[in-house]
C-alpha cells in the first residue's frame, strides 16, 4: 500500500511540473509573444502576400522575340580561356591568364574569337582552352590570327556542335534590336540587350581596332570579347571587340566587328595562315588626295609631284622601312612591278605578306627615280 502512494505522488508531481513547463514555455501558452493590434492597411497586405500568384500572362511578341534569339544563339558562344608567360622587359617573366569568349560557327569546330583574347602580350596563348555552354571543355589550337581586323580562327576536335547562325551585317539599321552574349567576368552564357546605336563606326582613340564599327549600347563588359552580336532572330552579326570608357566599366559604347568583315577574315585565314603580322614602317596617303595636292602646290609650287603613288608621311625608327633608306616625302610608284594607284593595293598586299619577305619599290624622291628593296619585319606591340 504504502508503494503504491509513493508511486502515485510521483507521477502527480510529474504531471503537475509538465503543466507547468506546458503552460509557461509552449508557444502557444498563456505566456506566448504577444501579437500587436493590426491596422487594416497591414491586414490587407498580409492577405495579398498570402494570395496565390495567378498564372503569367503570355509574354509579349518583343519578349518572345528576345527569348527566341538569346536561346538560338547562346549554345554556340564559348569561354575561352588562355594562359602563357609574359616577359617584362627581359627581367623576369611571370605567368598569366586571361579570359574571353568566342563563337563557334561551324559544327565541327571552327571557333572566332578576338585576336586580343589569344594573345599574351604580343605572343600567341601557349595554352588555349575552350568551354562549351553544357560544360564540355577542349584544347583549342589557332590556325591563324588577323591583328588589324582582331580577329583569330581556333579549332577544336570535335563534331556536331551548336554552330551560329550567320546574319548580314550589312542589311543591319540604326536602332535595330541586337543581343550580346559572352563571359564577362567569368559569368557565362550571359545575355545582354540593347540597339544598334551607330553603323561603319571608325573608333582612333582606341588602338588597335579596325574601322567600319557596329556601335551598340548592349552591355559589354570585360570577357565579352570574342562573343557574339545577335540580330532579334539570333543570328550572328558581329564578334564583340571593345567598350569606350571613362571609368573601366560598360556606359552604353561597345563595338563590334561586322559579321560580314569576319566572313572574308576567316577566308583569307584558311587561304594564308596569320594576316596582317608583316610590317613596314611607314606612314602614307594617296598623292591623288586634294588636301593632299593642295598642301604640296602651296610648300612647294616649283616642284612636280606624281599624279599617282602613295606619298609617305612617316617612317617610324629601326623600321624596315627607315633600314632600307625610305624617308619622308617619297612617293611609292611601284610595289614589285606594279604601278601603286590606291592605298588598299598596298594595305591587301601587307595583309598577306610574311616577315622576312623582300618587296621592291620604285620611289619617286623629288625628281630622282630610285629602286628601294625592304625587307619586311614583325609589326611591334608598340611601333
Amino acid at each position: 500500500m504504502r508503494k503504491f502512494l509513493g508511486f502515485l505522488a510521483l507521477f502527480g508531481l510529474g504531471f503537475a511540473l509538465g503543466a507547468y513547463v506546458f503552460l509557461n514555455y509552449a508557444p502557444f501558452g498563456r505566456h506566448s509573444a504577444p501579437t500587436r493590434e493590426l491596422s487594416g492597411e497591414a491586414r490587407t497586405l498580409i492577405e495579398a502576400l498570402e494570395k496565390p500568384v495567378p498564372a503569367a500572362e503570355a509574354p509579349t511578341s518583343f519578349e518572345t522575340m528576345l527569348r527566341n534569339a538569346a536561346a538560338r544563339i547562346a549554345p554556340a558562344v564559348v569561354n575561352v580561356d588562355v594562359s602563357g608567360e609574359m616577359s617584362f622587359r627581359g627581367l623576369f617573366s611571370q605567368e598569366v591568364q586571361g579570359k574571353g569568349s568566342g563563337v563557334i560557327i561551324s559544327t565541327d569546330g571552327y571557333i572566332v574569337t578576338n585576336n586580343h583574347v589569344v594573345r599574351i602580350g604580343s605572343d600567341i596563348a601557349r595554352n588555349i582552352t575552350v568551354t562549351l555552354s553544357d560544360g564540355r571543355v577542349f584544347r583549342a589550337r589557332v590556325l591563324g590570327t588577323d591583328a588589324r581586323n582582331d580577329i583569330a580562327l581556333l579549332k577544336v576536335d570535335a563534331k556536331n556542335l551548336p554552330a551560329a547562325q550567320l546574319g548580314d551585317s550589312d542589311r543591319l539599321q540604326v536602332g535595330d534590336w541586337v543581343i550580346a552574349v559572352g563571359n564577362p567576368f567569368g559569368f557565362e552564357s550571359t545575355v545582354t540587350a540593347g540597339i544598334v546605336s551607330a553603323l561603319n563606326r571608325s573608333v582612333g582613340g582606341l588602338r588597335g581596332l579596325p574601322d567600319n564599327l557596329i556601335q551598340t549600347d548592349a552591355a559589354i563588359n570585360q570577357g565579352n570579347s570574342g562573343g557574339a552580336l545577335a540580330d532579334s532572330r539570333g543570328r550572328l552579326v558581329g564578334i564583340n571587340t571593345a567598350i569606350f570608357t571613362p571609368s573601366g566599366g560598360n556606359v552604353g559604347i561597345g563595338f563590334a566587328i561586322p559579321i560580314n568583315q569576319v566572313r572574308e577574315v576567316v577566308k583569307e585565314i584558311l587561304t594564308y595562315g596569320s594576316i596582317g603580322i608583316a610590317w613596314i614602317g611607314i606612314g602614307y596617303r594617296s598623292i591623288a588626295d586634294k588636301e593632299i595636292r593642295d598642301y604640296l602646290s602651296f610648300w612647294f609650287p616649283d616642284i612636280r609631284f606624281p599624279e599617282n603613288g602613295l606619298i609617305v608621311q612617316r617612317v617610324w625608327r629601326n623600321s624596315p622601312a627607315s633600314h632600307a633608306g625610305i624617308e619622308p616625302g617619297d612617293v611609292l610608284l611601284e610595289l614589285n612591278g606594279r604601278p601603286l594607284r590606291a592605298i588598299e593595293q598596298l594595305e591587301q598586299f601587307m595583309r598577306r605578306a610574311r616577315p622576312g619577305d623582300r618587296v621592291r619599290f620604285k620611289v619617286w624622291r623629288f625628281g630622282r627615280v630610285l629602286d628601294i628593296e625592304v625587307v619586311l619585319g614583325t609589326a611591334p606591340d608598340q611601333p
